[in-house]
């Protein structure tokens, strides 16, 4: 039987209000998910972000309680179908509370037409959710255009570096992805574009199907919401594992049919579990699964131990959940992640 919250309860437990009794059946709520399928798919993307949200509060909880035993807690939760109702009740109170009414007045058409720009300076990729829920992981050293709200027939960005791009599944409207002298086209999947000033341009698919094209006349990264681009020059389709190679020379695309670079490795989603590993057994576990380096100089972090449980993950969003719930930091170059500590 699906348990419910009122507005209020929940309200209180995002201002940190709660007594211990809210609190208790805040998490006898959002424990009551976790046995269940994983199927979230009807869900916004604003109502994931919400549920997350309240996830990595309870990760929190998790980790002040193990602090004493020197142990760091990571609790993925597992988010039922059930959750369909959920929407109509829960999740609906929340966007009513949370985005509604405190956060996000009556949106005007030029506020659609709203475009972002971020720049990102960091040594550590940075994810960002887009309107539609689709998840853009932008690369140190990368630029992201994109409209505040898509346009009701496309969603289209632009990029200057590198990104890995998670795409919800839309087919009503295509997604876009200007980058230099190609355009990407996908309805959803998953894929890598790098397309630095001084590199060659690639995009490397992990899943579903991607369209990658030439035009004549290429798109201004300033000028997001004008019509699609039609007929180009070349055109690739590429499937799981394959990559396209922007030739400046020849102003012409190729077609490899296996990716060599193992950096995409990174991207593939796995299942790995930990019960109070060293994080050096941790880093040695996570450096075989996705061929790649990463250590840690930091004492206190070598001196923790981990449990958890990373269920259909990639390697960053991994380090986006070791970064926020053990209070640390990390490099990548390239093949190398280097974490160090905030404490």
């Amino acid at each position: 039987m699906e348990k419910k919250l009122s507005a209020d309860i929940l309200e209180k437990y995002f201002k940190g209000d709660c007594n211990e009794n809210e609190i208790a059946e805040i998490n006898s709520w959002y424990n009551s998910f976790e046995n269940d399928g994983d199927d979230i798919s009807a869900m916004s993307g604003e109502e994931k972000e919400l549920f997350k949200d309240l996830m990595l509060n309870n990760i929190r909880h998790n980790i002040k309680k193990a602090e004493s035993d020197n142990v760091i807690s990571l609790k993925k939760a597992k988010v039922n179908r059930s959750l369909f109702y959920f929407i109509a009740s829960a999740a609906a109170i929340l966007l009513i509370v949370f985005f509604f009414k405190s956060k996000a007045p009556n949106i005007s058409p030029a506020e659609n037409e709203e475009e972002l720009v971020i720049n990102n300076m960091t040594s550590t990729i940075q994810k960002i959710t887009l309107s539609d829920g689709s998840k853009v992981w932008l690369s140190p050293n990368s630029q992201l255009t994109y409209l505040k709200i898509f346009a009701k027939y496309s969603r289209q960005v632009a990029l200057s570096g590198e990104a890995f791009f998670e795409v919800t599944k839309d087919h009503s409207r295509p997604f876009s992805i200007y980058s230099g002298k190609i355009t990407t086209k996908v309805w959803g999947t998953s894929f890598r574009i790098r397309s630095y000033k001084n590199d060659i341009p690639k995009v490397d698919v992990v899943t579903g199907k991607v369209s990658v094209s030439i035009y004549k006349v290429n798109r201004s990264a300033t000028d997001l919401s004008s019509p699609v681009q039609t007929d180009p020059v070349q055109e690739v389709m590429l499937t799981p594992n394959q990559e396209a190679i922007y030739d400046t020379g020849l102003n012409a695309l190729k077609k490899n049919t296996e990716i060599k670079d193992t950096t995409i490795n990174i991207w593939k989603k796995t299942n790995i579990s930990f019960d109070n590993t060293p994080m050096a057994e941790v880093f040695k576990v996570l450096n075989k699964k996705f061929k790649v380096h990463i250590w840690s100089a930091d004492k206190k972090i070598n001196a923790d131990y981990l449990n958890a449980d990373f269920t259909d993950e990639s390697l960053p969003a991994i380090m986006e959940m070791l970064k926020n719930t053990m209070n640390v930091n990390y490099a990548v170059n390239g093949s190398e992640f280097v974490l160090v500590s905030n404490r």
